[in-house]
């Protein structure tokens, strides 16, 4: 009897046949089910393969609307955009907002509330120009920021969710100070220091917490002297030098 032999082209096609059978079959058995599909979906996501994840929830939604398993979907779909960082942010909001349409009770409501804090405050601030470009921009969305952590605030007080909006709340404060320095040095450099002065008094009262308070007593010392009001010059300096020798005692 003689030994058929195969050349190596035909064992690699043979091997190759096999293993697409084998893969094609494990992809059936894999998603037999919309539990195994999303199950999958979240695998992917643990693994940071949002690329992957996002067609099963989507298919998820498409194929079964109005399931338990179509409203988490939408929930992971606004996760995956975030957690990629692709930009989509209008997308994520879209998905955030129907997973509460569906599950307003959901215990997982804080979390989206939280989210959409996150995102809205992305989605203003561009890392390609940088934060001044968000600074000298319209204020308000950083405004409508500040109102939606205020209604999460009001809503769940005790929630554990707050501590990672509040980041976002602090910055949108830090925002709505920068932007009013930026109109204010406007006014300085232009000379018109009664308006300069009116933005410096601004930000003090309004932003007492502001990272650059001091760049913004300066300033307004200065627009004091130069439009003649000497005596709230001195007063402010000599307040101001007694609160930094405060600091420094206190950090020393």
């Amino acid at each position: 009897m003689k030994l058929k032999i195969f050349s190596f082209s035909t064992f690699s096609l043979i091997l190759g046949v096999f293993f697409l059978s084998v893969s094609s079959c494990s992809s059936t058995i894999e998603f037999q089910t919309m539990e195994e599909k999303y199950d999958a979906g979240i695998q992917y996501m643990d693994k940071g393969n949002f690329s992957m994840a996002t067609p099963l929830f989507q298919s998820i939604i498409d194929q079964n609307p109005g399931t338990r398993y179509a409203a988490y979907s939408y929930l992971k779909l606004g996760d995956a955009h975030i957690l990629a960082d692709d930009g989509k942010f209008d997308e994520a909001e879209a998905n955030y907002r129907i997973f509460l349409n569906y599950s307003s009770y959901s215990h997982l409501v804080p979390y989206v509330l939280s989210r959409l804090i996150e995102l809205n405050y992305k989605r203003n601030v561009s890392f390609l120009f940088g934060k001044e470009w968000a600074y000298s921009r319209d204020p308000e969305h950083f405004k409508k920021i500040i109102n939606e952590y205020q209604r999460f605030f009001f809503l769940y007080p005790q929630s554990l969710y707050l501590k990672d909006a509040e980041v976002y709340l602090n910055e949108s404060y830090e925002a709505l100070a920068e932007h009013e320095l930026i109109i204010g040095d406007w006014y300085f450099d232009h000379s018109l220091y009664s308006q300069a002065i009116y933005r410096f008094e601004y930000i003090m009262q309004q932003y007492p917490n502001f990272n650059g308070w001091k760049k913004v007593v300066e300033r307004l010392i200065e627009a004091y002297r130069f439009n003649q009001q000497q005596s709230l010059a001195e007063e402010l300096q000599r307040v101001y030098e007694i609160r930094l020798a405060e600091l420094e005692a206190m950090n020393s």
